[in-house]
């Protein structure tokens, strides 16, 4: 087809006006489902191709949306990427990534974003909370992820913490460690979990079962797990399930049997967890549940015909496989 297809050959191929087919493709009123993918369809046969100039001028929007994460190298990480992008794709808005590890990076970043380059920002940095996202980001609509206060979204990672040490003490587990992510804790604030890994513990404060790393990535377990098997720990609550996969790993490598020497709990129930040996032990983050509430709370603060969504608090549910078992006296090695 011709490269100078118009909105209004698209419109015509469908039989609706050119009105439907630009709501659509902006995304700036609601249009339905089946209407949105009839339009998707018809401009992929017909080789619709908007001028990014004219569309910014038209609507003063570019459909794009600035997504800023600490790193890829945890699985849960891109998996929320891959929730945000389809979220973000079923309002025809696409995702421009920016990672970093140096807060100063991040800050910067959000500048640029916020200077005509996106409609809206999904900051996921712990190092920037909210207040100055939004400073920095000078009018453009920003949600920071898990810490907006406009119809909060709410994981209550302490309740899932309880659920993890209950079923392991269920087990006979009684020297149980904890493995704390600084990621976990809203700036200025403990983090949730050790909070209340402190106040089921008999010595809250022992550091012998108290472990801290600071990403929580394959390797931090890796270079952890020497200490943890040292300890008295018969059982661990690993952070996440890329800590746990570290420490699986280092534990295959010396031929320590899991989870027969230790039983490990992972945080997240991403695509790891059923790919470690043995399968892991987790509580469940319903990514799909996060990024829709996420990116429709972005969408009433871009969209004035967007409806805020109702406050979401999610309580990880645990999923037991093969990682844990029961406390044994002489455990194997």
């Amino acid at each position: 087809m011709s490269n100078h297809v118009t909105i209004a050959d698209v419109a015509n191929h469908l039989g609706v006006s050119k009105s439907t087919v630009s709501h659509a493709l902006s995304g700036k009123r609601r249009i339905s489902t089946e209407v949105r993918r009839q339009v998707m369809e018809a401009v992929e046969e017909l080789g619709y191709r908007p001028n990014f100039a004219a569309r910014i001028m038209n609507t003063r929007r570019t459909g794009l949306i600035g997504v800023l994460v600490e790193s890829l190298k945890n699985p849960y990480t891109t998996a929320l990427l891959e929730e945000l992008d389809r979220e973000l794709s079923r309002h025809s808005l696409r995702m421009v990534l920016g990672t970093t590890n140096n807060p100063e990076d991040g800050r910067e970043l959000l500048v640029k974003f916020s200077d005509g380059m996106v409609d809206g920002i999904l900051n996921n940095l712990p190092g920037l909370d909210e207040a100055e996202a939004r400073r920095l980001a000078d009018g453009v609509p920003v949600v920071t992820y898990l810490r907006h206060t406009e119809s909060p979204l709410v994981i209550d990672f302490a309740a899932g913490t309880r659920t993890a040490l209950a079923y392991l003490t269920e087990l006979g587990h009684s020297d149980i460690a904890i493995v704390s992510l600084g990621s976990r804790a809203e700036p200025g604030k403990p983090d949730p979990c050790l909070t209340a890994y402190r106040e089921w513990s008999r010595c809250p404060n022992d550091p012998s079962l108290i472990f801290r790393v600071p990403e929580g990535t394959t390797e931090a377990g890796f270079e952890l797990a020497e200490a943890l098997f040292a300890s008295r720990a018969t059982a661990v609550l690993a952070g996440n399930d890329a800590v746990s996969a570290g420490m699986i790993q280092w534990a295959i490598d010396r031929n320590i049997r899991i989870p027969e020497r230790m039983s490990i709990v992972g945080f997240d129930n991403s695509s790891l967890a059923k790919m470690t040996f043995p399968p892991l032990t987790t509580l469940d983050l319903p990514i799909g549940k996060l990024a829709a509430h996420t990116v429709r709370v972005l969408l009433a603060a871009i969209l004035p015909d967007e409806l805020l969504p109702e406050p979401l608090t999610i309580v990880p549910e645990l999923i037991v496989r093969k990682s844990t078992i029961p406390f044994q006296v002489c455990p194997l090695k």
